[in-house]
């Protein structure tokens, strides 16, 4: 006989796993019907034959029928447990099903034994009545085990044709024949039942199957539209950049040979050309001549009180710069709020020269608004030097400013080569990065955050990677401030929160993926948009996503702020303050914006002394008193660790508990029980 698919191979493929599931659910699902039915039949013969047997075996059959009755209903919660806990022991429940089957029918069949020969002509056509019944019924529940099915109808009607014939009555051997045929008409539909079930399970298949094709390749055009679009964007910014260089050079070429018209200075075209004059006549005398490039600082700050205020300054400034430099030196407005100067002098006194222009500038100025001070940045190069021509004079300048610029305070700077090579990797790195951004060579590690209990879930924190072809691996403390300076924070912390729901959708648990968002991101109004689509596209659910923002976000208009985070957190998505405690913090703050969890900076558990014990645990029973979770950041010792539990923090993450790992090492690492909860 060949084998049923009842058994399958020891390695079993992810079809016959399918269908052994398929048949489970078949079989289960009609199990309450057959229970009932079952005591109901029961119940009723032994009412019926109580008066025609002995009390004491009806009362012992019904019983043992109503036993195996109750370990079948036993069998149908475990066979719900199972599905619920994914639990892959299809084969084990369905030999179960098999054996109360069985046992059932020769529970059945013992009756028709036991009272046949003291039952009268009529009580033993309806035993032949229920028998048929019931065999009748057993074709659709057992049809997907057909030697199963045979064997429960042969229990049911062969005692019967027996019995019956066995009397030697013209009607009971009518009736034996009767049964002959009904067993082989029962076994036959059962047949014909397991064909059809089985190729309704393949047609059930070749649907879904064909459903998740097309699911797929709906998301790969998502994608695909996505990226269009992305790649669009960049497009059209470029060209935008483009058109406006192109703009700003043609109104450079018709003021070429002009003053600048609100100063009278000389403008940059005529400061430039002068200056290659200047540099062939100190080449020629051997004297030195150094260039300083000015800078009004937060001149931005000033232009807010308006079109009138501002020229005023800019006017004194450059009636100061004339009264100031001596005769022969070039002066002229850069542009904006820049001004650019040249000094001759014997010997190289050029810082001690600008610091004492920068004190003239400091000076206050009388203006319709008042009283106002100002303060510049002075870039300095010198000829002869690293410098052999103008253009190279002018970038040292604003080299040396550029740097002034970064620190946000004014002064004097005089270029050095170091600067140079700090401007020059900076560059280097925006070409990069946008370059690695469009060629996809960014790649996420995650970091874990584990609980300290075990009511809440586990966490991992994205973070970002760079393996430059030429330069290897780069630090984030170096291309992310690039990306905030040319703009691609925003397209970058996108790709980074898509790319990480995506990874994130693959784990069990409903482990959660944390995500750092810039500044830039909430002030531009794409956040909220990019996590909607990060969610849509992954299918990760919001609980299982969330958002870290750092206390930076408290020096920026905290009305937008919180409004977008409060629509985020409407999503489900959890809201965290990251580093707390080294920035803007602020309670009136901390309570208005919708955060849930805060994430103590690591220099709170650096040195754990006496005294910073009683800051961290005030710490934490301020963000307890505030219904904050709590995690602590840069946990390393084992000491670390201790006093966090027993302070009664949520979540630790550092070193002792892990690096940060690659993607395809994650869900190993969630295979492993919490080391804080062993």
């Amino acid at each position: 006989m060949a084998r049923d698919s009842l058994v399958a191979p020891q390695d079993v493929t992810e079809v016959e796993q399918q269908l052994l599931y398929e048949k489970a659910v078949a079989m289960y699902r009609q199990l309450p019907n057959v229970l009932i039915f079952t005591f109901v039949a029961a119940s009723a013969l032994a009412l019926y034959f109580q008066g025609a047997a002995s009390q004491l075996s009806l009362m012992l059959w019904w019983g043992g029928m109503q036993l195996v009755s109750v370990l079948r209903l036993a069998s149908l919660w475990w066979w719900h447990q199972s599905v619920r806990q994914q639990r892959q022991n299809h084969e084990q429940m369905i030999r179960l099903f098999m054996v109360g089957a069985l046992v059932s029918g020769g529970i059945w069949a013992t009756f028709s034994v036991a009272y046949f020969y003291d039952a009268s002509t009529a009580q033993r056509l309806v035993i032949a009545l229920v028998m048929a019944t019931i065999a009748a019924g057993s074709i659709n529940v057992l049809a997907l085990m057909p030697w199963v099915s045979r064997l429960f109808i042969a229990m049911l009607i062969g005692p019967l044709v027996i019995l019956f014939s066995t009397t030697g009555a013209m009607d009971d051997l009518v009736v034996a024949g009767l049964g002959m045929a009904l067993f082989i008409g029962l076994t036959g539909f059962a047949r014909v039942s397991r064909d059809s079930s089985l190729h309704l399970f393949g047609a059930a298949r070749d649907k879904d199957r064909t459903l998740a094709n097309a699911a797929s390749q709906r998301d790969e055009l998502a994608r695909a539209k996505d990226d269009l679009e992305l790649r669009l964007a960049e497009q059209i910014e470029t060209l935008q950049l483009e058109i406006a260089l192109k703009e700003r050079y043609a109104q450079e070429l018709a003021r070429v040979a002009s003053s600048d018209a609100l100063t009278g200075l000389l403008n940059r075209s005529s400061f430039e050309r002068e200056l290659r004059q200047q540099i062939e006549m100190a080449r020629a005398n051997s004297s030195c001549l150094g260039v300083l490039a000015i800078e009004v600082l937060r001149f931005d700050v000033i232009e807010l009180q308006g079109a009138a205020i501002s020229e005023q300054i800019l006017l004194v400034l450059a009636d100061r710069l004339k009264s100031a430099m001596p005769s022969g030196s070039l002066i002229a407005r850069w542009g904006g709020s820049e001004f650019a100067v040249t000094m001759s002098m014997q010997g190289r006194k050029w810082v001690h020269e600008a610091a004492l222009l920068r004190g003239v500038l400091q000076q206050p100025i009388e203006t319709g608004a008042g009283v106002m001070r100002i303060d510049v940045m002075i870039g300095i190069s010198a000829f002869p030097g690293e410098a052999r021509d103008a253009e190279q004079l002018l970038y040292q300048t604003s080299v040396a400013r550029h740097s002034l610029r970064q620190q946000g305070t004014g002064g004097v700077k005089l270029f050095d080569l170091a600067l140079d090579v700090g401007i020059q990797q900076r560059q280097r790195l925006r070409r990069s990065l946008h370059s690695a951004l469009e060629a996809d060579e960014l790649s996420l590690v995650f970091q874990p955050i584990e609980p300290c209990g075990s009511s809440i879930p586990r966490k991992m924190e994205a973070l970002l990677r760079w393996d430059e072809p030429e330069l290897g691996a780069i630090s984030p403390l170096l291309f992310i401030p690039v990306a905030e300076e040319s703009g691609l924070i925003v397209p970058l912390g996108r790709w980074v929160l898509a790319s990480a729901c995506k990874t994130a959708v693959q784990w069990l648990g409903g482990t959660v993926v944390s995500v750092n968002v810039s500044i830039h991101q909430i002030l531009g109004g794409d956040l909220l948009a990019d996590v909607n689509a990060a969610l849509a596209v992954s299918g990760l659910a919001p609980e299982r996503l969330e958002i870290e923002i750092t206390e930076s976000v408290f020096s920026h208009d905290i009305d937008l702020v919180c409004s977008v985070l409060e629509q985020i957190r409407a999503l489900g998505v959890s809201l965290a303050i990251d580093d707390f405690g080294t920035g803007y913090s602020s309670l009136a703050y901390l309570r208005r914006l919708p955060v849930n969890i805060i994430k103590i900076d690591r220099s709170f558990i650096a040195d754990l002394d006496h005294d910073a014990r009683k800051l961290l645990l005030a710490i934490v029973g301020m963000a307890r008193g505030l219904g904050f979770r709590i995690v602590v950041e840069g946990v390393e010792t084992e000491q670390q660790r201790n006093l966090l539990v027993a302070m009664g923090v949520d979540y630790l993450q550092g070193y002792l508990i892990s690096r940060p790992i690659a993607a395809r090492h994650v869900a190993g690492w969630l295979s492993v029980p919490n080391s804080l909860n062993v």
